[in-house]
């Protein structure tokens, strides 16, 4: 009857570059969807970014008289493709650093008048990873697949 030894098992290190690998893929693999994802993201704020200081670009070359900015919430919704529910403008006025309730009231005596217009522009991004499935696995309900992003200009006219 012959004795089986697990001596030459232990001392036997063919195969541990394969489990070390499989170990490791899995946060890899994680690691890499992950800055697929925030890549779009970041990509998406760019463009959003873009869209705006578009808007406040055009805003400088036709000058709102009212505070009145549908026409450039068209403009920013046209740049970025979204719709202008997504789109909110924002012109207003600030007497020495405060904002003035009506912009077409100038400021009192010796006030510092600025007109400014604020453009923000929002859209869902969708991941390209259901990190939901992902978080379900650990207990959690909250992680969505979808994230809105948004990108904002200021620009002062007067």
């Amino acid at each position: 009857m012959t004795v089986f030894s697990a001596r030459p098992l232990l001392d036997d290190r063919r195969g541990t570059g394969a489990v070390e690998m499989a170990l490791v893929l899995p946060m890899l693999l994680l690691m890499l969807l992950g800055m697929v994802d925030l890549s779009r993201f970041i990509a998406a704020r760019i463009d959003l970014e873009q869209a705006a200081q578009r808007t406040t670009d055009f805003a400088l070359a036709r000058r709102p008289t009212t505070d009145n900015g549908s026409y450039l919430e068209t403009e920013a919704a046209s740049a970025a493709g979204v719709s202008a529910n997504n789109v909110t403008v924002d012109i207003y006025l600030e007497c020495d650093g405060v904002r003035a309730s009506d912009f077409r009231i100038p400021c009192t005596g010796g006030q510092t008048q600025a007109r400014f217009v604020n453009v923000e522009i929002e859209r869902t991004v969708p991941s390209a990873f259901n990190w939901g499935a992902l978080g379900s696995l650990f207990g959690s309900s909250s992680m969505d697949s979808n994230i809105t992003v948004s990108g904002d200009s200021i620009v002062r006219f007067q």
